[in-house]
């Protein structure tokens, strides 16, 4: 690529200013311009004190979960992990309550998380059919 003439620009930079720097000097104003371009917004979070910053990120998890509150009462979930894991495990209950395929590798799991309990699986897999351990998320209706 070539440059017309000594005052040439490359981005908003003139290259008589490039070609006048050191290569320390380059570096420490690529650096200085990176710094400038990545630095948080003023006034954003980042640059409160620690508790200025736990209050906010009190007021925002407070609103998240008022959030997630009026999406479960409008009865449309956010997908958020712990929703995730809890339809996961109503799922695992549902397969266990009626011996569904895949219900072998939901009674290998739990024996591999409760492995010095060795009866965990059976007394799951009983509650669940019996009616003990019911699923949450998922409405009765759907059953």
């Amino acid at each position: 690529m070539m440059l017309a003439g000594p005052e040439s620009t490359f981005g908003h930079v003139k290259t008589e200013e490039i070609s006048a720097m050191t290569p320390d000097e380059a570096l420490l104003e690529l650096y200085r311009r990176l710094a400038d371009r990545n630095a948080p917004a003023p006034g954003s979070f980042t640059s409160l004190q620690p508790a200025e910053r736990r209050a906010y990120f009190s007021a925002a998890k407070r609103q998240s979960r008022s959030r997630e509150r009026a999406a479960k009462v409008a009865g449309a979930l956010q997908p958020t992990t712990a929703n995730i894991r809890e339809a996961l495990a109503d799922a695992a209950l549902m397969i266990l309550a009626v011996d569904a395929p895949g219900a072998d590798l939901v009674r290998e799991v739990l024996s591999n998380v409760f492995s010095k309990r060795p009866g965990v699986p059976v007394t799951v897999q009983m509650k669940a059919r019996s009616g003990k351990l019911r699923p949450k998320l998922v409405a009765r209706e759907r059953l």
